[in-house]
């Protein structure tokens, strides 16, 4: 009986450039409660306040931070994983031997061809070119 070991070849995110929006979102979100901060004159003002800024700072920069956290393309010897969404609610696991054709398209996207189902799409990986090379090569080694 023979087990295959499996060892991880690359762990990817997607490139940090997608976080300059939610930072500026907290920025701005800091500076209006900085801002506003000694010049509002009752007490309802700070209140509505500190809930506009919380909010804003939730909406456009935590749920963005979990999400960007949560996404990643895993390469091993055996499999490729992307897992996205908020929390990883989305994962999609491919053999090796499933995968027919590795594409690169427009916009840093990697577009991973399997026999029967949907293409798997994965947007923003740093080294696209690189990675998608690889997993084309030990598809085919395979």
């Amino acid at each position: 009986m023979s087990f295959i070991s499996e060892q991880r070849i690359a762990r990817l995110r997607p490139r940090a450039s997608r976080l300059f929006l939610p930072n500026l979102f907290l920025f701005l979100a800091c500076f209006g409660a900085a801002f506003f901060s000694g010049r509002l004159t009752e007490q309802w003002q700070y209140t509505v306040l500190w809930i506009v800024c919380g909010a804003v700072a939730f909406f456009f920069w935590f749920i963005p931070l979990l999400r960007y956290l949560s996404t990643y393309l895993e390469v091993t010897t055996t499999r490729v994983l992307y897992r996205s969404g908020l929390l990883g609610q989305n994962r999609r696991e491919l053999s090796l031997t499933q995968i027919k054709d590795v594409q690169i398209t427009r916009g840093r996207t990697i577009s991973i061809i399997v026999d029967g189902q949907d293409p798997l799409v994965i947007k923003g990986i740093p080294k696209h070119k690189t990675v998608a090379v690889e997993i084309d090569r030990l598809a085919s080694a395979i």
